[in-house]
This record gives structure tokens, C-alpha cells and sequence, in this order.
């Protein structure tokens, strides 16, 4: 439901950071169009100023603008004692004054309601609006990019709009950035098309983690050994390391699934409802079913599935545990991240190899 500018108190909450500030800014635009919004917009950090302090700008008038909006940002730092104060301050609002309050929450808080003291709820729930912004899941990413782009007023077809979010990742702020950066590229027209996407798009390092895994799952150890450099900054490499790591861990588990899947006859890429058995199987993290919800990484985790066994995939996880223990230092044998990484990705190269030759167990 669309935000009505009209309303004098607003609270806007959730766990999406961007999607909050751009629905603020859709309603300061709206209340205070052109150079209104130098003279009429007061932006509030509550966590610096005092609670007595915003109450007295509310109250006071100005000289310079008709309407005043006052955008309180993370109501949520304050305590219920404060946020009491704070009722008391926006229950009866002067003619042209609105106030914006912003609250971060969690997917989960923001299921809830909303995520602010009872006094303070009552208040919005009786005299304003609210809204929740909540980060779009990973499987419904390509249909939201179709959504911003429109809104940019471009249009992109499901194929590009995979493509992108192949590229760029599950980060959906990234994807709005890189939606932003392809308008400008694409200029007057009308269509974003996949070859935009390909030849401006940035690789984020997590869909650079898909091509790493694509050659280790054919055995190119030359291919997957010339990535690291880029995905191994010499700054931090350790850290970096880590959490390359946990990606390529992250892909093994849910190639595990995928090739269970396929074993039973529900090929990831293919798959219809499956029995509540069979999802009950499956873990509620780091779920192949709800990963293959996008179709690029449906039909990656097929391939990749018909590449590596039950066992290969337990021994690529047994070296991927190997490979932690050494790089945060509980290894018996001291080696820089570098060439843990470098070992990793060439054993578990050497492993798709020989599954490729018929030595697959299943």
C-alpha cells in the first residue's frame, strides 16, 4: 500500500536500510518538492539529541518554510522511557509539521509488528501510517530486479535480471547500485538487455565464487588456481581467506543436496513439489531448494550435482574442515592463507578429476 504524504506521522521500519531511507525520501520529496526541502527537511539522529531537545523543534515554527518535516532517524535506540517522551511530543502535531521515524529491525522483529514501545505504537496506529521494508529473499531477487528496474523505467527480462543477479550476488543494496550504474549505461533506451548486463555489470566476489566452483567441479586447476588472486587480496588475506572459505563450504553443501535430489529423481533444475519427506530431509539453512529458486543457480547446482559423488563431497567437505583448522591456526602444520587456499582448490580439482574418470561412488 502506497505511503500517503498527508499523514503526519509515519514510522518506517525493517531490516533493509535502503529500502527504508528511499520510501523517507519518497515522502519528503512529495511534502517539500524542489528547494522546499532545504528550508522545510530537519534530519534527528536520536541517539545524539536529547528527546527535550527534538520537542522544542517540533513546537517551534519557521520563517523560511510553509511545511516542516522532521525525519527521526532509529527511533529504536531510544529507551521505552524515552520513547514514552517522544509519544508526548507527536501525539498532537502543529498544522504543517510531519515527522518520519525510522527503526531498524530484524526480519524476524519486524514480522512481530511494529517494533517500538506500546505507548508509541498506539500513537501511530491511531493517528499515522506505517510501513515495513524487509530484504527481498534470495529466491524472489531476479523478480525484484525486474520490479526496480521498472521503476527506474527500464525494462529488464527475466534472463537479463538472472544474469545480473549472477554477477552481483544476494546483496539486493548491490543490485540497486548496479540497476542505477546499467540505466546510465543503457542511456535513452528502453531495455536493459543481458549484454548490458554482461559487459557493464560488476562480479561481486560471491557470483566470482560460482565460476571458482565451475572449474574445481571440471578438474581445471588452472582455471580455478588463476581466480585466487582476485578473490585473495594481498590486504587481509587471512580474513578474506575465511570467508572465501565459507562460500566454497556453503556451495558443497548445497551441491550435496542437489545431488541427492537428482538420485531420488527431483533434479534441482527440474524438480517439481517435492513430498514433505523429502523437504524435511533438507536443512532450513543453506537450502538447495530455495537456492534453486533462482534459475541460474538451479541449473549450476545440476551441473555441478552430476559432477561430484556422495563421497567426492564428503571428502571435498573433510578438506574444506582441514583447510579451516589451518587457517585460523589449529593445524599441526603452519602454512600461509595463500597456499591453504591454493592446496584446497587444487585437491578438490584432483577429486572432480578422478569422478570424471568413472571413480565416482554414489
Amino acid at each position: 500500500m502506497p505511503l500517503n504524504p498527508s499523514a503526519q506521522l509515519t514510522l518506517l521500519y525493517g531490516d533493509s536500510p535502503l529500502l527504508i531511507e528511499r520510501a523517507a525520501n519518497g515522502l519528503v520529496d512529495a511534502l517539500l518538492p524542489g528547494e522546499a526541502r532545504t528550508y522545510g527537511l530537519t534530519v534527528v539522529d536520536l541517539e545524539t539529541t536529547p528527546i527535550s531537545q527534538v520537542g522544542l523543534q517540533l513546537q517551534s515554527g519557521s520563517l523560511m518554510a510553509d511545511r516542516r518535516v522532521f525525519l527521526l532517524r532509529d527511533v529504536g535506540a531510544l529507551t521505552a522511557a524515552q520513547q514514552n517522551e517522544l509519544v508526548r511530543q507527536v501525539a498532537e502535531l502543529p498544522a504543517g509539521v510531519h515527522v518520519i521515524m525510522t527503526v531498524p529491525a530484524s526480519r524476524q522483529d519486524a514480522g512481530k509488528g511494529l517494533p517500538v514501545a506500546a505507548k508509541l505504537r498506539g500513537v501511530v496506529e491511531q493517528q499515522g501510517q506505517s510501513a515495513s521494508f524487509i530484504t527481498p529473499f534470495e529466491r524472489d531477487l531476479a523478480e525484484w530486479t525486474v520490479a526496480e528496474a521498472a521503476r527506474m523505467g527500464k525494462r529488464l527480462d527475466r534472463g537479463a535480471a538472472d544474469r545480473l543477479v549472477e554477477m552481483v550476488g544476494r546483496d539486493h543494496a548491490r543490485l540497486f547500485s548496479e540497476l542505477q550504474k546499467l540505466c546510465c549505461y543503457v542511456g535513452e533506451a528502453r531495455e536493459i538487455a543481458l549484454g548490458d548486463v554482461s559487459e557493464a555489470g560488476s562480479r561481486s566476489a560471491e557470483a566470482s565464487v560460482f565460476d571458482l566452483v565451475d572449474a574445481i567441479a571440471e578438474g581445471d586447476a588452472r582455471r580455478a588456481l588463476s581466480m585466487l588472486p582476485d578473490l585473495l587480496p594481498g590486504q587481509n588475506v587471512q580474513s578474506t581467506a575465511i570467508l572465501l572459505l565459507g562460500m566454497i563450504a556453503r556451495h558443497l553443501r548445497l551441491m550435496w543436496q542437489a545431488h541427492y535430489l537428482a538420485e531420488h529423481g527431483a533434479p534441482v533444475d527440474r524438480a517439481g513439489r517435492l513430498s514433505p519427506e523429502m523437504m524435511g530431509l533438507l536443512p532450513e539453512q543453506q537450502n538447495v531448494v530455495v537456492a534453486a529458486r533462482s534459475g541460474f543457480v538451479a541449473r549450476k547446482l545440476a551441473r555441478h550435482a552430476r559432477s561430484l559423488g556422495d563421497r567426492e563431497i564428503a571428502e571435498a567437505l573433510q578438506q574444506v574442515l582441514r583447510a579451516d583448522r589451518s587457517l585460523k591456526g589449529q593445524a599441526d602444520e603452519h602454512m600461509e592463507p595463500q597456499l591453504v587456499m591454493e592446496r584446497l582448490v587444487t585437491d578438490l580439482c584432483l577429486l572432480a578429476r578422478h569422478a570424471a574418470k568413472g571413480g565416482r561412488a554414489r
